[in-house]
């Protein structure tokens, strides 16, 4: 898997780009340059990842059972290979995950799953239900990756107390076509007395990229 880090130094962030996109995409979009100031500065430090999900949720030519294995393999990527390889090369102990899109799920997921590794995750225009990408198909491993589904019945304290710990940001604007699965999203957070920041920008355009890249600014200084 290839991954992009831009800056020597500072607060760690993951960034995760739209669905089925390369670890190049932030840079080409414009992301990276919306951080230059923290990355020239040393504020933060950027890893930029890549997808597999045209192998696994996107993937209508393989049967569902199989799109999530390859999902579950990514989700294990995460946290066995890119976290503790981050932690090689930066010494801060705060981690932010953050993504756009489907990168947007991933990164509250990967939160809401592991919650002793990230101390912030921003999803900017998440899609925090993948139940339509399953079609018919439901099971356990469709459930405990659907966080509006998983969420409202988890009761282990512990657990709970770990993921209230972190500092959600839920981000979104007026014309963005996914935005129901950001408020959705907030009131499942709000079920569970879990804290967030829900951010619906007043704009109705759909000009995403120009959206974007201002609101990882917006929730990243």
């Amino acid at each position: 898997m290839e991954l992009r880090i831009y800056g020597t130094s500072g607060i760690p962030l993951i960034g995760i780009p739209t669905r089925g996109a390369s670890c190049g995409q932030w840079e080409e979009f414009k992301m990276v340059e919306a951080l230059s100031h923290q990355l020239n500065n040393g504020f933060n430090q950027l890893f930029c990842l890549s997808t597999v999900d045209n192998k696994s949720l996107l993937n209508a030519s393989a049967p569902p059972d199989q799109r999530l294995v390859y999902h579950k393999q990514y989700q294990t990527y995460l946290i066995e290979e890119v976290v503790p390889f981050i932690k090689s090369k930066n010494p801060c102990e705060y981690l932010i995950i953050s993504g756009i899109d489907l990168g947007g799920y991933h990164a509250i997921n990967t939160a809401l799953k592991n919650p002793t590794s990230f101390d912030k995750a921003v999803g900017i225009s998440g899609i925090y239900d993948i139940k339509h990408f399953m079609g018919d198909y439901y099971g356990d491993d469709v459930y405990y990756n659907n966080p509006l589904d998983f969420i409202p019945s988890l009761n282990k304290q512990p657990l709970l107390n770990d993921i209230r710990s972190i500092d959600f940001r839920l981000v979104s604007y007026q014309a963005d076509e996914r935005i129901s699965y950001a408020r959705r999203m907030s009131e499942t957070f709000k079920m569970k007395f879990i804290e967030h920041e829900l951010d619906i920008w007043d704009m109705d355009t759909g000009d995403e990229w120009k959206q974007w890249p201002r609101m990882i600014k917006t929730h990243i200084i």
